[in-house]
C-alpha cells in the first residue's frame, strides 16, 4: 500500500507538506512543491486514509443523503446534483434509501453518525416523533430537503414551496375553464403541502376539492387509482396529479382506456422530471429547480461543516415555476421545456 512516506519521496519533500497539501492546511505549501506533491500522488495512486483522519479528529469528508425512495425520478436526478456539488468540493457522498419506512430511516442516521460523517442530509419518508426527537443529539450538521415532514424548530428546512406549486398548478387549470377538478396525490397518511395549495385554490375560487389517495407513490397504485377514475361518470375535467409518476400514470390509464388527453380530461403533474417531456401527449407540470435545491443544499452543509456560516434554524422556500405543454391544451403561453 502507498503511504504518505512514499509520496514525500517521489515528491522530495517531507510527509509533513504532503500532509499540509492534502489536506489543505494548515500551513501553505508554495506553488512548484504542491505541483510535485500531487504529481507524486497521481503517479502512486496513493489515497488518504480518512477513517484514520476522522479518528484523529479531523473530517472524513463524507456527506450522508437519506431519500425515501431513489427509484423516484425526482430524488435520483436530486441526489445526482448532490453528489456532482459535493464532488467538487472535495466531498463524497453516501446514499441511504429509506423507502418511507421510519425505523429504516432512523437505522441509517444513526449508522451514518456511526461512520463519522461530516453532515446530513435527510429527505424524510416518514411522519416519525423519534426522528425528530433524535434531531437534537445529533452532533454533526445537518440539513432537511424537499419536504415539511418532521420539520422542528432545531433543523433547517430547504425546499421548494409546495402550497405556491400547487396554487400555479390548480389555477392553470381553471384558467383554462376547468371547475371540475380534482387532485391525485400520495397516501393519505402522508401530510402534503402540494394537497394544502390544491385545497387553497379550489376555496379561492369557490368549488369543492376533490382528492383522491393512492396507496403508495409508485407507479403500479397510481395507475390503478388513475383507471378507476377515468371510469367514474363524475371523473374530473382537470386533474391535478401532485408528483409527475402519478400524472405519467393517468396519461397511461387514458390510453389505455382509450381516452383523449387534453381533449376528454386535462392532466398536469409536480416535479418535472424527465419522464413526462417523453409522455404522450407531454406532460405539463409545476418545475422544482432541482439544480438550485442540490446546489443550495450542498453549499450550505459544507459551510457548517466547515464553520464558513453559521448553524440557523427555520426554512427557506424556492419558488417553483409552471412548464406548459400538452397534456392540458396549449393557451397561446409560450412553451417551456
Amino acid at each position: 500500500m502507498v503511504t504518505r512516506a512514499d509520496v514525500a519521496n517521489r515528491a522530495g519533500t517531507s510527509t509533513a507538506v504532503v500532509s499540509y497539501v492534502v489536506n489543505d492546511g494548515p500551513r501553505p505549501v508554495a506553488a512548484e512543491t504542491r505541483r510535485r506533491v500531487l504529481e507524486a500522488i497521481a503517479e502512486l495512486g496513493y489515497r488518504p486514509n480518512r477513517v484514520a483522519q476522522a479518528l484523529r479528529g479531523q473530517r472524513s469528508r463524507v456527506l450522508g443523503l437519506i431519500v425515501p425512495d431513489i427509484s423516484n425520478p425526482f430524488y435520483a436526478e436530486l441526489a445526482r446534483v448532490i453528489e456532482n456539488c459535493a464532488d467538487l468540493d472535495g466531498y463524497t457522498l453516501v446514499l441511504g434509501n429509506s423507502e418511507q419506512d421510519a425505523q429504516r430511516e432512523l437505522r441509517y442516521v444513526r449508522t451514518f453518525l456511526d461512520r463519522q460523517v461530516d453532515g446530513l442530509f435527510l429527505i424524510s419518508g416518514s411522519s416519525s416523533e423519534e426522528l425528530m426527537a433524535l434531531f437534537s443529539e445529533i452532533a454533526v450538521p445537518f440539513i432537511l430537503l424537499d419536504r415539511r415532514i418532521n420539520y422542528a424548530p432545531n433543523a433547517y428546512l430547504l425546499a421548494t414551496d409546495g402550497i405556491a406549486g400547487a396554487v400555479m398548478a390548480t389555477n392553470h387549470l381553471l384558467s383554462l375553464g376547468h371547475r371540475r377538478i380534482a387532485a391525485l396525490c400520495g397516501p393519505s397518511k402522508m401530510p402534503s403541502e402540494r394537497a394544502k395549495g390544491y385545497i387553497q385554490a379550489m376555496g379561492q375560487a369557490g368549488l369543492e376539492p376533490v382528492l383522491y389517495h393512492s396507496a403508495d407513490f409508485d407507479r403500479q397504485s397510481t395507475y390503478d387509482l388513475a383507471r378507476d377514475i377515468l371510469g367514474r361518470s363524475d371523473r374530473p375535467s382537470g386533474l391535478f396529479a401532485t408528483f409527475d409518476l402519478a400524472g405519467i400514470s393517468v396519461l397511461r390509464a387514458a390510453a389505455d382506456c382509450g381516452m383523449r388527453i387534453p381533449t376528454e380530461m386535462a392532466v398536469i403533474g409536480y416535479d418535472n422530471i424527465q419522464e413526462g417531456l417523453y409522455a404522450t401527449p407531454r406532460l405539463t407540470t409545476i418545475a422544482q429547480p432541482t439544480e438550485e435545491l442540490g446546489r443550495l443544499a450542498t453549499r450550505h452543509l459544507t459551510g457548517l461543516v466547515e464553520g464558513r456560516i453559521e448553524r440557523t434554524f427555520g426554512m427557506k422556500l424556492i419558488s417553483p415555476r409552471l412548464v406548459i405543454r400538452e397534456s392540458c391544451g396549449w393557451t397561446g403561453t409560450s412553451k417551456a421545456s
